[in-house]
């Protein structure tokens, strides 16, 4: 019931799909909201730590996820599946990944342009590695509100697809990600 096999997927890739999608969305929606306060907000100086604290929990749910794929069996495709689509939902899946990395390479770039340290809630410190200029910094900036606004278009066709083929197709692609499969 814990990992995948041949006919699903298990417990530990789905609670890793839901958490790292839910994490995606509360970035999303607290990187929004930040753009959106005055320098005098409270939030505008609250938020940032608590964005890249959140931010770099969900580095290491994708580290953490991108290996559980690697080493963990892959199901077998559903037979009612076309290679096209087969091929749409991995490159989807690819596209995710190099976007989400992306966004956190660049949020981390933001965060150290003036030599500070990200961490997570101030318990965990990662090193400075890197130093953009100024000029750097605003492409840094651009790349991560750019792909983040990818992420979200990307998530919202590939929820719209999963949808499509539990409504419509009426198939088990969905329920794969909702329901551990058993041995």
């Amino acid at each position: 019931m814990l990992n995948d096999n041949a006919r699903g997927y298990g417990l530990v890739t789905i609670v890793l799909h839901w958490v790292c999608a839910l994490v995606v969305v509360f970035l999303f929606a607290l990187g929004l909201y930040m753009t959106s306060l005055s320098y005098y907000d409270d939030w505008y100086h609250k938020g940032p730590s608590l964005h890249v604290s959140v931010g770099l929990i969900l580095l290491a749910l994708m580290v953490l996820r991108l290996l559980w794929r690697i080493f963990s069996r892959t199901p077998d495709p559903l037979p009612e599946h076309s290679l096209l689509i087969r091929l749409g939902a991995s490159a989807v899946k690819i596209i995710l990944y190099a976007l989400i990395f992306t966004v956190m390479a660049s949020g981390y770039l933001i965060t150290t342009a003036e030599g500070s340290a990200p961490s997570i809630f101030g318990l965990l410190s990662f090193p400075v590695l890197i130093e953009l200029g100024p000029d750097k910094v605003d492409l840094a900036g651009w790349v991560h509100l750019v792909f983040a606004w990818a992420i979200i278009v990307f998530a919202s066709l590939h929820a719209l697809a999963a949808m499509s083929h539990h409504f419509l197709i009426r198939d088990r692609t969905l329920i794969r990600i909702l329901k551990p499969v058993k041995k």
